[in-house]
């Protein structure tokens, strides 16, 4: 139950109010939000991501570096092998496009 009071969600983002609509690792930024008291969301960081124009090998466990804080990613597309990376290492995944908030109301009401 104490996890779910603060747990960090990771959204990657270029425009800031929608989730970027490519994989994962091309955003420019991965804005952090708290779920607290399991009903509301606060942004609590916006990281900037030095990979987003790299293509280098094993680009995912490289992000994954920049959000290991967080419990949960929402977004629209990661490779199929970086699913797998990211969830051998705890991380629960959601597939969300469009709006950052209202994808994370979805991801709340199915954690």
């Amino acid at each position: 139950m104490n996890e779910q009071k603060h747990m960090k969600i990771a959204v990657p983002t270029n425009d800031e109010i929608n989730i970027f609509p490519k994989m994962l690792g091309m955003a420019k930024y991965l804005f952090i939000y708290e779920i607290e008291n399991g009903k509301d969301f606060k942004l609590v960081e916006k990281r900037k991501n030095p990979f987003a124009d790299t293509m280098q090998h094993l680009k995912t466990l490289d992000v994954y570096e920049l959000i290991n804080d967080c419990s949960i990613i929402i977004s629209a597309h990661i490779g199929k092998k970086g699913i797998t990376r990211l969830q051998e290492r705890g991380m629960k995944l959601f597939f969300e496009k469009g709006n950052i908030q209202e994808a994370l109301i979805v991801a709340l009401n199915n954690s």
